[in-house]
């Protein structure tokens, strides 16, 4: 599963900053690699768009918890 539908799957609709960060790749487009199973990939993506050290931080958070899907 692509880290973008995880977090569709996870935190759509959550009032929540991994939420925020979820509605923020839905408004994306296609611009956001949705098919993208690496971190390097979303994490250049995000910094190529001038994500805030917030956001970052969130994304880092929600990549571990990516992992531990299985």
């Amino acid at each position: 599963m692509s880290f973008y539908n995880f977090m569709v799957e996870n935190h759509r609709g959550e009032d929540t900053p991994a939420g925020d960060l979820t509605e923020d790749m839905l408004r994306s487009g296609d611009s956001f690699p949705k098919d993208s199973t690496e971190k390097k990939v979303i994490q250049e993506y995000l910094i190529r768009n001038n994500a805030c050290p917030q956001c970052m931080e969130v994304f880092r958070k929600c990549w571990k918890e990516y992992l531990k899907r299985g």
